[in-house]
């Protein structure tokens, strides 16, 4: 098996990169696993309140893709292999629960774009991420050049697309790249997730769902969906009962914040 599922903690999915021995490059069986994690986990929301993602080993959450499939490739089996990695990684970001990856060591190039999918990241201290491609004259294909200036800002997307060098943890956190940086990012990532599975499955996936419409569909129709949202949100048993809890200064039952 190329993806290992386990249950780090109640409620927690945490899902292996298991190549070590490749640098837990991304080969097609490995894309295809983690589309068909992100499918069943979209027909079923209930079995998980948070995906974690990481990768076998300590030397690398991901090294990219498996170069040696590129060899001879030709132009039109190159663009159908960047859209199906480019569609598995949107079904990860559309999940409706939140997804965090776990940068156990180098996120280079498609490790960095899957990384990139998830809403947060993690980072141990010895963690390198970097967009590589260029040195293989080429560049990032599954949605490097798109997401990464969305979350780094254009002229620092560019240095890194532009050079291929790869710029350590604690520079990706102050870039903003990573949410945390730590000894263990695993450690990092669940104390990351605990403060947010704490609260409504359906207020998290309704937060996610409007940053995510306003950010594809422009701020003037974000703000409209976003105003959508919180009506429905106020139309549930959920939303109710946080109020009146709030308002009487007791904890929510937690029948009602399922």
């Amino acid at each position: 098996m190329t993806l290992s599922i386990s249950t780090a903690e109640d409620g927690i999915l945490l899902a292996t990169i298991d190549r070590a021995a490749k640098g837990n490059a991304l080969d097609t069986p490995t894309i295809d696993a983690l589309g068909a994690l992100a499918g069943e986990l979209h027909a079923d929301p209930a079995q998980a309140r948070a995906l974690l993602i990481t990768g076998a080993g300590d030397r690398a959450f991901s090294a990219g893709a498996d170069i040696s499939t590129l060899r001879g490739l030709s132009a039109d089996d190159a663009r159908r292999q960047m859209l199906h990695g480019q569609d598995v990684f949107e079904r990860i970001e559309a999940l409706p629960m939140v997804t965090v990856a776990v940068l156990n060591g180098v996120a280079l190039g498609g490790g960095l774009e899957l990384a990139m999918a998830c809403d947060l990241r993690t980072a141990a201290l010895s963690a390198r991420l970097g967009q590589p491609e260029i040195t293989l004259a080429n560049i990032p294909g599954w949605g490097g050049t798109q997401r990464l200036p969305r979350l780094v800002g254009k002229g620092r997307a560019l240095e890194m697309i532009l050079s291929g060098d790869p710029i350590s943890a604690e520079t990706a956190f102050g870039w903003g790249l990573v949410n945390a940086v730590g000894e263990d990012a695993l450690a990092e990532a669940l104390a990351l997730t605990s403060r947010i599975i704490r609260h409504v499955p359906g207020a998290v996936a309704a937060a996610k769902d409007a940053v995510a419409v306003g950010e594809a569909a422009g701020i003037q129709h974000g703000m409209r969906h976003e105003a959508e949202l919180v009506g429905q949100r106020c139309n549930t048993p959920e939303q109710r009962e946080a109020v009146e809890a709030f308002l009487h200064r007791r904890k929510p039952h937690p029948e009602d914040q399922r």
